[in-house]
């Protein structure tokens, strides 16, 4: 039965969206660029296990238009999110990139915001962190942002990718999907029995 519920969700998590259907995750070699709108970021599906995003992120010139790259992931009922992992070949041209996590579909706080109100996290990255969980990173409250837990639950969030100085930087993150652990029968029970010892007592 658990494997059929697992099959049956990472079916779902295939299906998602409404998207033309594309293998799980994303890489801007081969399926173009991501978003450069925060209302309207690119639908990344997620797959049970590692998703990988590869993108790049930059301006050409000071002053100039910035690529920003904004998308969407959904957690499914059952699921939480545990890592994004910062992959190797990562680069920056500023000394670090930055990356916001928003609740929702869109991300709608203003890429010139002084304050990260409206975020659920964000955090700076470089070379030095290859392999550290960004997501732990951004789940302290900080400038503004709420903060959050880790896992994520099941739910949408959009991811906001941008680097801070002049010239092209690359990334790429590794998000852990997995299921949420069932409460075994045993322990089912002995938590029905301490309720029914707790209400008793009570009475």
């Amino acid at each position: 039965m658990r494997i059929l519920k697992t099959w049956a969700a990472a079916s779902l998590l295939a299906l998602a969206g409404t998207a033309p259907a594309l293998a799980a995750g994303w890489d801007e070699g081969v399926n173009g660029d991501l978003s450069n709108d925060g209302l309207a970021p690119s639908l990344v599906t997620l797959s049970v296990g590692t998703t990988t995003v590869f993108g790049a992120t930059g301006r050409a010139v000071s002053g100039g238009p910035v690529d920003r790259d904004y998308f969407t992931v959904v957690v499914p009922d059952g699921f939480v999110l545990d890592a994004m992992l910062l992959q190797q070949g990562v680069s920056v041209v500023g000394g670090s990139s930055f990356l916001g996590l928003q609740g929702g579909p869109q991300v709608t706080v203003s890429p010139s915001a002084t304050t990260a109100a409206g975020l659920l996290g964000w955090t700076l990255y470089s070379e030095d962190n290859v392999g550290s969980d960004l997501l732990a990173a951004m789940s302290l409250a900080s400038l503004g942002s709420s903060g959050f837990d880790v896992p994520l639950p099941a739910g949408t969030y959009s991811f906001w990718v941008q680097e801070t100085g002049v010239g092209t930087a690359s990334y790429g993150f590794a998000f852990n999907v997995s299921a949420v652990p069932e409460l075994s029968p045993a322990l089912g029970l002995l938590g029905g029995l301490a309720l029914l010892a707790t209400v008793r007592r009570r009475r």
